[in-house]
């Protein structure tokens, strides 16, 4: 189970320097490595890769960033040189999923490849599961087999869209918006499969739609959540109950930015990291009980799940961004590192870790994580405030890193300032973990 969330800003100050997030947690189960690499690009070609499967559509040879199980080759979440990154949550609808169907994150992994934009994401994934059966075993252990939502975003915009078997919904997201384990797209799409639209979007043959907001619809539009939905498994995800928790939490955000985009002062990315860290009504000291309520997920009960890897993105302006990744379990208790994208480029602050793709470094830092948090009952100590207050301090020293060196690579050009400004940021992580016993 997963939460993504979005939250675009505006800075009065600076008008053209957008500001916006976007984020997510992946909920996997608990005992289920995660990692992040960097996917270097392919050449680009007229087919596209996608799991063990070769399709008919380009590939942009784009370089990205990526956050995967480590036992596929497709991601939970990532973000390519262009700056579109995607998100995906398991969704349950009434078509049943194909069992050799393709996986959620592997249509993911080859959107970022392809996209270059929110919008050609969105028109892909559309166009495959179309053309193609998803599903397959998604399931570290056991089985488990589902359709897929995703929330898509860019420098400029974002996008939510929902399948299920081979229908698609997909509106713009609002400034602040969240998807989780449930549909939520309701009377509010913008563009529908063609036989979906003719089952709760009728139109007149003649009329020439370019979108269901359109006149010369002959019947009252219906619900695509409604339609497409299997509401037994809202039970155990708890998936409307998370994206309200995500939506309260980002309107407090929002808010709070919007408060010091008055003094000129830029959002807080680690104000936005926190939403991720959040519990809701969940209690650490007590894992037994509503943990499928928290967005940041605590092994619990049924079912079998946790938050295994948590992933944001800040962007500013049209070609930059700040990656934050945990490449660690439980982001309550996880200092999330910095990756800067300018024009194209990801710059690595964080020296210390190895990108490459299925690197058993990377693993093992993350089992390190994980044993210190389950070991040593150090998930506990998000309730700490002495903790808390150290973890919020590294944090800020982290951002205020990471910003000096996007300002001195996109305000001064200087590359001169990132190897100092690395060691500084491998030093309050390298310290941080040493104060934690790590």
């Amino acid at each position: 189970m997963c939460d993504s969330l979005y939250c675009a800003l505006s800075r009065p100050a600076e008008p053209e320097r957008r500001a916006a997030f976007f984020g997510k947690n992946s909920d996997r189960r608990p005992e289920e490595p995660q990692t992040l690499c960097l996917v270097h690009p392919v050449p680009a070609s007229e087919s596209a890769g996608v799991g063990d499967k070769q399709i008919p559509w380009k590939n942009g040879g784009f370089c990205f960033i990526l956050s995967k199980p480590s036992w596929m080759a497709g991601g939970e979440m990532g973000v390519n040189e262009k700056g579109v990154a995607i998100g995906n949550e398991a969704v349950f609808s009434r078509f049943k999923p194909a069992k050799n169907g393709v996986l959620g994150m592997d249509i993911l992994r080859a959107a970022l490849g392809l996209a270059a934009t929110a919008k050609e994401a969105v028109d892909f994934i559309c166009a495959f599961v179309e053309r193609f059966e998803q599903g397959g075993n998604g399931s570290f252990r056991g089985s488990l087999y589902y359709d897929n939502s995703f929330l898509i975003s860019d420098p400029r915009e974002a996008y939510i869209l929902e399948t299920a078997g081979h229908r698609w919904a997909w509106r713009l997201a609002n400034s602040r918006d969240a998807i989780s384990n449930a549909y939520c797209i309701d009377l509010d799409y913008k563009r529908l499969d063609v036989q979906t639209r003719k089952e709760i979007s009728p139109v007149n043959e003649r009329a020439a739609c370019s979108d269901e907001a359109d006149p010369g619809r002959k019947g009252e539009k219906e619900s695509f959540k409604a339609h497409v939905e299997n509401r037994f498994y809202l039970r155990f995800t708890k998936g409307e109950q998370r994206r309200a928790l995500s939506l309260a939490k980002l309107g407090a955000f929002a808010g709070a930015s919007a408060a010091g985009a008055q003094a000129a002062k830029p959002a807080a990315a680690a104000s936005f990291l926190d939403i991720l860290r959040s519990h809701g009504s969940y209690d650490p000291f007590h894992p037994w009980t509503r943990h499928m309520e928290s967005l940041c997920v605590h092994a619990g009960g049924f079912p079998a799940s946790a938050t295994t890897a948590s992933m944001a993105v800040e962007y500013s302006g049209g070609d930059a961004a700040i990656i934050w990744f945990t490449a660690s379990p439980y982001p309550c208790v996880s200092l999330y590192k910095p990756i800067l994208l300018v024009k194209g480029e990801f710059i690595l602050l964080w020296s210390d870790y190895d990108y490459v793709e299925g690197s058993e470094a990377a693993l093992a830092y993350w089992k390190r994580c994980r044993y210190w948090a389950m070991n040593k009952r150090g998930f506990e100590r998000s309730a700490d405030p002495a903790f808390a207050a150290g973890l919020a301090q590294a944090q800020e020293s982290l951002e205020a890193i990471a910003r000096k060196a996007l300002s001195d690579l996109t305000t001064a050009g200087d590359l001169s300032s990132l190897p100092v400004l690395a060691q500084e940021a491998g030093a309050v992580i390298a310290g941080w973990e040493q104060d934690c016993g790590i």
